[in-house]
């Protein structure tokens, strides 16, 4: 088995309160290597709920004597989608003559969770270097939040990277921002990067990266580059990228019925459908491009499918009976892959990285 990865990535999809199964195989990697992730990954990306992990994961704990402590395991994690999933998920009152007109929850129980999770945390302080996705509605482009205090805050045409001065809660409201769920959320421009209207417009990641691992890859790649002193490239037989879903759609939409649809009654489907189809087909992709067998593995993806009966699918059914079952089918994806994670624990382990940031 390959040991000498020079990047290991960790990617992490978007996926509402799905976000407990994801949790609940990083609680046991933890458990089976006895380290802590961000001692073991050295990029990790997420989108949505995945980037509320990512930033939850690399949170530098600021009451610990080791500066270089993350704040919250995988565990604690996990409870803190059975403590306050129906907080985020805290919908308006139903009954309203303009239901289909407005987001369906509050954004303010969610900010009030974050402010609790990340407090005043900035982005750049994380301890490893992570990735978030956001899109702007406005300028229409991808924005990345990014840690890495090396990387040039980027404005280009097609897209905006964001670092210094950035928030954690910021980031995790705009990845999160998933529309229909959620309104988008307003981000200030800052002194080091500008937009025309003076702020961002930001809308949850998904909307075209709810699998980012691609992206990461690419990311990692251009962070190592220029990270090197030779202008070494960094090849993708060098990297190991461990991608982790928040569970596979299985619902199925009729052709009888879907053929008679409009705007109102494609939203929510259409919506599921382009999360899940990005986040099949990047997976595919990857499996293609990366060895996903053998000694020379450096792919591992970690998804399980869901059943739409009692709405356990839904991205926003943070109801305790919901919740139960997620985290059933979080133990259920383990059992079936405890071949493969043992492997990737016994390489994880053999491979730690403790050189976390120092900024």
């Amino acid at each position: 088995m390959r040991t000498n990865f020079k990047r290991k990535i960790l990617s992490i999809d978007g996926g509402g309160i799905r976000g407990i199964i994801p949790a609940i195989v990083l609680n046991y990697i933890e458990e089976r290597t006895g380290k802590r992730i961000a001692t073991m990954f050295d990029f990790i990306a997420g989108t949505s709920t995945g980037g509320i992990l990512a930033l939850g994961l690399t949170k530098r704990n600021s009451d610990s004597s080791i500066n270089y402590e993350p704040e919250y395991t995988a565990a604690e994690l996990v409870n803190f989608y059975r403590r306050y999933g129906q907080k985020i998920f805290n919908e308006y009152v139903p009954g309203r003559a303009d239901d289909l007109v407005q987001p369906k929850h509050n954004p303010q129980g969610k900010q009030e969770v974050l402010e609790e999770l990340l407090g005043k945390a900035k982005v750049e302080d994380a301890l490893r270097e992570i990735f978030i996705t956001s899109y702007d509605i406005e300028m229409r482009t991808p924005v990345f939040f990014t840690s890495n205090p090396n990387a040039e805050e980027i404005e280009s045409f097609n897209s905006r990277k964001l670092c210094m001065g950035v928030k954690m809660i910021e980031a995790a409201m705009a990845t999160s921002a998933a529309p229909t769920f959620f309104p988008p959320f307003k981000l200030e421009a800052g002194y080091n990067h500008h937009t025309d209207e003076g702020y961002y417009a930001l809308v949850d990641g998904g909307v075209f990266a709810n699998n980012p691992s691609s992206l990461a890859m690419m990311e990692a790649m251009i962070s190592y580059k220029k990270k090197s002193d030779k202008d070494e490239e960094l090849q993708r037989t060098d990297t190991l990228v461990v991608s982790l879903g928040t569970g596979s759609l299985t619902k199925k939409y009729k052709y009888r019925d879907a053929k008679n649809w409009g705007q109102i009654k494609w939203a929510l489907p259409l919506l599921n459908v382009v999360l899940d189809g990005q986040s099949e087909s990047v997976a595919y992709q990857l499996q293609q491009l990366m060895m996903n067998k053998g000694d020379n593995r450096n792919y591992y993806r970690f998804q399980v499918p869901l059943s739409s009966d009692n709405g356990h699918d839904l991205m926003d059914n943070a109801s305790p009976c919901n919740i139960d079952h997620l985290e059933k089918l979080g133990e259920k994806l383990i059992e079936h892959t405890k071949k493969d994670l043992d492997q990737l624990c016994k390489l994880l382990k053999e491979n730690e990285d403790t050189e976390l940031y120092s900024n």
